[in-house]
């Protein structure tokens, strides 16, 4: 009988991990060091996307699995949340006048409480760029990545200032690509276990001495090139770390990889979820410790995600069907 293979616990540590310093970012944007979050918590994502990117689908299977995880989530949220500012809006702590309009334009003209949709709309139309061009030479894609990092460094660029911020998309494809590259990389040259915690000191070393950080979502992509390779080495070398360190010290303990397990498929209803309760703590209970604010909406997030994701409800609020009994396989 073919065995099968144990899905990595650490790896699904990285992504929360990687939602977690979303909620952070979002909280405490002014935060000591907050230039050592900025460089990497955005692309991220972006280059996990790229490491697991399938090669079996379709371009119309690609745009049918990312519109379940992600398009149908968006949707629902969006609606959702918009109902939130309008149940807010006669009370004492209310949303800025004209958020919804703006947050369906989408990209750079999104607020509190629509903080984190514009990544997700961005992640899908990568994705589906990112299928288009897998299968073409390796310098189609590197070179829609140049032109896209290009636009977006030209002054005054108008790349996030574009309907669901696709103007972002060729740029990001950038981190995409790498993700899938460094997976095929890794399988072929054995990588020494300090070249993870190498990469990202190296990395975080530059910022210390000066590379400019990123902010993506107004088209801030740092020093050109510079920057997003830094953050490129720092999130391989955070994948590195998470998939065997990490990883072998998780899956001794049961109760770690369930918790991690549970809190990994609920990340997308934390995506969208948590801005409006850093609102409410701040505003309607007069939170005013940043620290406090993260614990309680990463707390109310990820307990309201597990909850939900027994329910019928968890295709629409997280991208992924019901929880079930059985564990997990990949």
């Amino acid at each position: 009988m073919q065995g099968t293979t144990r899905r990595n616990v650490g790896i699904d540590a990285l992504r929360v991990v990687s939602v977690s310093a979303v909620v952070v970012g979002h909280a405490a944007p002014g935060m000591p060091g907050a230039d050592f979050l900025q460089i990497w918590r955005m692309p991220l994502f972006f280059v996990l996307a790229g490491f697991f990117f399938s090669d079996a689908r379709t371009l119309g299977g690609e745009i049918r699995t990312r519109w379940r995880t992600l398009g149908v989530p968006y949707v629902v949220w969006f609606v959702l949340v918009s109902a939130a500012v309008a149940a807010m809006a006669a009370t004492p702590w209310p949303f800025d006048d004209g958020v919804v309009s703006r947050a369906l334009i989408g990209g750079a003209f999104t607020d509190m409480p629509y903080l984190a949709i514009w990544f997700i709309s961005v992640l899908f139309f990568t994705a589906v760029l990112m299928r288009a061009v897998v299968g073409l030479p390796w310098w189609v894609g590197a070179a829609i990545s140049a032109a896209g990092l290009v636009l977006v460094e030209l002054p005054d660029s108008a790349a996030a200032y574009t309907p669901l911020g696709i103007g972002l998309v060729p740029a990001c494809l950038g981190f995409m690509l790498a993700g899938f590259w460094f997976r095929r990389i890794r399988h072929r040259v054995p990588l020494p276990r300090l070249t993870g915690p190498l990469a990202v000191a190296v990395g975080l070393g530059a910022v210390a001495l000066g590379a400019e950080p990123m902010n993506m979502k107004w088209s801030g992509f740092g020093t050109f090139l510079l920057s997003p390779a830094l953050a490129v080495l720092i999130c391989c070398g955070m994948v590195l770390i998470f998939a065997h360190p990490v990883d072998d010290l998780l899956s001794r303990s049961r109760p770690a990889v369930t918790v991690v397990s549970e809190l990994v498929r609920v990340a997308t209803l934390v995506v969208f979820l948590h801005p409006v309760i850093l609102h409410l703590a701040q505003h309607a209970l007069g939170v005013d410790s940043q620290a406090l604010r993260i614990v309680i909406a990463l707390l109310v997030c990820w307990a309201l995600g597990v909850l939900v994701n027994r329910t019928r409800l968890a295709p629409h609020l997280t991208g992924l069907p019901a929880r079930t009994p059985s564990p997990a396989r990949a």
